[in-house]
């Protein structure tokens, strides 16, 4: 089950359902709503993002940096231009690159590479970690 208590930035605002939550950033010089969060099966972060939200220099879609910490959930689901863009929460985490537009007024957020982004590549990742922590698991 999801923490649902506030964070430094963050507030999950519930729904009408029970296991979603509207994600709130409550910045000094904006608050908005970055996505939603859903704890039903393994649990799902998902946003909308247009083209005006890709970090044109690294070609990358970012989530921000304190969902990814603080919440748990796996999958991370984003709409962008038409196109279902999905990874896990620990592939993003492994391969994504963190930047920070503290001067801009915005928060830490990890960037994913567009080219990076596909569920059979994240399902992959996510069965090898799996079988690492078999191999640690079996050795003690």
């Amino acid at each position: 089950m999801f923490q649902q208590q506030d964070t430094q930035t963050l507030h999950l605002i519930p729904t009408r359902f029970a296991h979603v939550f509207n994600v709130q950033l409550s910045l000094p010089s904006q608050t908005r709503y970055i996505g939603k969060l859903d704890e039903a099966g393994e649990g799902t972060f998902s946003s909308k993002r247009s083209e005006k939200h890709l970090h044109r220099k690294t070609n990358s879609i970012g989530v921000n940096l304190e969902l990814l910490h603080r919440f748990q959930f796996k999958w991370i689901v984003m709409f962008f231009c038409c196109e279902e863009l999905v990874t896990t929460k620990n592939f993003m985490l492994h391969h994504g690159k963190v930047l920070s537009f503290d001067k801009a007024g915005f928060e830490r957020q990890c960037f994913l590479s567009l080219d990076l982004w596909g569920e059979e590549q994240a399902i992959e990742f996510e069965r090898a970690l799996g079988e690492q922590g078999e191999l640690f698991t079996d050795a003690a």
